[in-house]
């Protein structure tokens, strides 16, 4: 259990948990935020999402992940309010969010460490000798179970991160692996790291008992009986907010860094090489280069593009009134538009 002063001196003498059992990662995002935002006193809480790809708020969405993986898979994208890297989250994956008020006490901002005692307390109490290392992770055995990030506005702090309990590293490392395309983009890259999930250090644990477990043990942090319920108008607030940014494509991929985009793929025309500049997720420039054949300029086809989104539907809604064979010989509008997509 946390020594009181310092409990006090970092999340004051109350603190509250919650579990929110909602599995929609736009939403949850969206809670996060309205809590934050709303809440009297500090608190902790529990939460899991559905296979979904979360995104740093400074990072360029389109070269963090797989899009073709994430559609075939039904993986979704969100975009968070907190920098760092992107994550893969599904039903194995116990996140947390821990929200302070600023004080003089947890005013440095890269001080993360103190945000994290209450789980890291948590874990040892029920076997796992975990520590916490470098800017933001949890280590077990040297190896990553959590990762976290954090955002002060307006005198107000989120901290939050991941558990790693049986996470499907298969699809982490399948969806988390960009496309082959040259991107020059600014924004932050994540750093890929060793992980480990916490089941391997706690046999005989079902994901459904690791989540009851942890939380006794933050109840009994905080000193508390029961979780407390999510206000409703939390949840009415978090449910808007969710629909008009954590859902919206301007938000996910409109909010990435410029960049410029190259791919090239070899097909039986001949190589075609496309070259994008894209801007707030917008193709504000493009160019066809190659060995292939046709009876129009390819400048035509590129002029069609812009002011297009960067999105394959987007995509495809722009060329499907063209005659694609007309610009490049014997190439179909599907070959095309997955040569363009992200």
């Amino acid at each position: 259990m946390l020594p009181k002063r310092k409990t006090e001196s970092y999340f004051g003498a109350r603190m509250d948990y919650y579990w929110n059992e909602r599995t929609d990662p736009a939403y949850n995002l969206a809670l996060e935020e309205v809590m934050t935002a709303q809440a009297d006193a500090p608190f902790a809480m529990l939460w899991r999402n559905r296979p979904a790809v979360i995104i740093g708020r400074n990072q360029n969405a389109f070269r963090e992940f797989d899009s073709a993986y994430a559609r075939e898979h039904g993986i979704s994208v969100v975009r968070r309010m907190t920098g760092g890297g992107a994550v893969y989250h599904d039903l194995g994956n116990l996140n947390y969010s821990i929200f302070a008020f600023e004080t003089d006490a947890n005013r440095r901002y890269i001080d993360f460490a103190p945000f994290a005692e209450p789980v890291l307390s948590a874990l040892r109490a029920l076997g796992v000798a975990s520590e916490f290392s470098g800017r933001n992770d949890i280590l077990v055995g040297g190896r990553k179970v959590s990762g976290s990030a954090k955002c002060v506005h307006a005198g107000r702090i989120l901290f939050h991160g991941t558990l790693l309990f049986d996470v499907d590293f298969d699809a982490m490392a399948a969806v988390l692996t960009p496309p082959r395309a040259k991107i020059e983009a600014k924004g932050v890259a994540s750093v890929r790291a060793r992980v480990a999930n916490l089941n391997e250090f706690l046999p005989g644990m079902t994901r459904e008992t690791f989540r009851k477990a942890l939380g006794r043990e933050l109840l009994r942090q905080f000193g508390l009986k029961e979780a407390l319920p999510i206000p409703e108008n939390w949840i009415r607030e978090a449910e808007r907010i969710a629909d008009e940014r954590y859902r919206s494509w301007d938000w996910n991929f409109g909010e990435s860094p410029d960049f410029a985009f190259e791919r090239t793929r070899r097909f039986p025309c001949g190589t075609v090489t496309v070259h994008l500049d894209v801007h707030s997720g917008m193709i504000r420039r493009a160019a066809f280069r190659g060995d292939f054949f046709g009876t129009a300029p390819a400048d035509e086809l590129s002029a069609l593009l812009v002011n297009c989104p960067h999105r394959a539907d987007a995509i495809r809604a722009a060329l499907s009134g063209a005659d694609i064979g007309r610009y490049v010989a014997g190439l179909e509008l599907d070959q095309l538009t997955e040569l363009l997509a992200p």
